[in-house]
Order: C-alpha cells, then structure tokens, then sequence
C-alpha cells in the first residue's frame, strides 16, 4: 500500500480544531506535503522559512504546499501567526500520519551528533528554540503527492534538522508525468535518502 494510501483517510486537525481529511489535500492538484517535527522546533521555523521562499515556485507549477505539525490546535494558531503562513497548516497530536508515513521517532535521532551539527546552522539562520510543543522525539519528512495518489518524492528525515533540499521537491513537480509503452520495463528506483521517483 502506498503513502498516499495509508494517508489518506486519516483525519487531522487545522488550527481552529476542525477535522480535515489529508487526502483532501491533494484531491485537485499535486502537493508538497511537509511534516516538521513539533511547533516550538527551531528546525521547524527553518524548514517553513525555506519552503515558504518557494512558495510561488510551488504555485506556479500547479501544486499546493501543505505542512504538518503534532502539537495541539492552538500550538499550531500560534505557529501560524508568528510564521507568517498562508498555505495549509494542520495538527496530529496523535501522531497517526507521522506513523502512516514511516517517519521516525526516538531519542538518538532526536538528540545525536548530527542533530547538533543541523542545530548550528539553524541557529545561524536566527531561528532559535522555544518551548517544547509538541512530540520532541518525532520527526518530519516531505511527500510529493498528485491527485491520482502517485508519490512523487520522498524523504523520510533521519535526524532532527534533515530536511529536504527545496531544489529536489522543485524538481519532482517539474518532472513529466509519461507512461511507458506497452511491454516498456519499468526500471528500479536506485535507493537514496532524497528519491525523485
């Protein structure tokens, strides 16, 4: 079964606190769906600050970006309003879609060397840490999804601050949508981190 399958019949909450259906998302149009890890993450502003610069790249080819946090619905109003959002931004404090998507969580990918590392950069940037709002063990990851449910991209992040290269996401919504000809072999997605599939 594939991600966009597993995703979506899975209801998650906007920041008012009403129920939105994810699949819902991508039902007219291709979309860049994002997860960060929780609202109070400075790795968060980072990934929103970086996405949002795309935004009209995003727009212009069609798709809608589409970011998905775990704290409550007012954690999420509140992110909404200090990051300056203006495309869909919804809830799982269950962290049911994180799971349906095979993102990690723990406390080494959380906390280890390389986390710390990603945290210099992102503090370089000015984004800094707030309180804990959310899960702070989850992590994100990014999905290209179109309306016939084709997952174009995938990165699962491996540590806190591994994000997807905005380039890459550009990239898989650019890519021409060809069938192959009849008896044509489809060849095996070489394995990778970031995939453009």
């Amino acid at each position: 079964m594939s991600v966009a399958t597993k995703l979506a019949g899975i209801d998650l909450l906007d920041p008012s606190g009403k129920k939105v259906r994810l699949g819902d998302m991508w039902g007219e149009k291709p979309v860049v769906l994002a997860f960060i890890r929780h609202f109070g993450c400075l790795f968060c502003r980072e990934q929103v600050a970086d996405l949002r610069g795309e935004l009209k790249q995003i727009h212009d080819r069609g798709a809608e970006l589409v970011v998905v946090g775990n704290g409550r619905p007012e954690q999420a109003r509140d992110f909404k309003e200090k990051q300056k959002i203006t495309f869909p931004l919804l809830t799982d404090p269950a962290l049911e879609a994180y799971r349906a998507a095979g993102l990690r969580r723990g406390l080494i990918s959380s906390l280890g060397p390389r986390s710390m590392l990603h945290g210099l950069r992102a503090l370089s940037s000015g984004n800094v840490q707030t309180s804990v709002k959310g899960d702070p063990w989850q992590q994100g990851g990014v999905f290209v999804i179109t309306p016939a449910g084709k997952v174009l991209f995938t990165q699962r992040s491996k540590e806190a601050g591994d994000h997807a290269d905005t380039a890459d996401i550009l990239a898989a919504l650019d890519k021409p949508r060809k069938k192959k000809p009849d008896g044509a072999k489809a060849r095996r997605p070489k394995s990778a981190k970031r995939q453009v599939k």
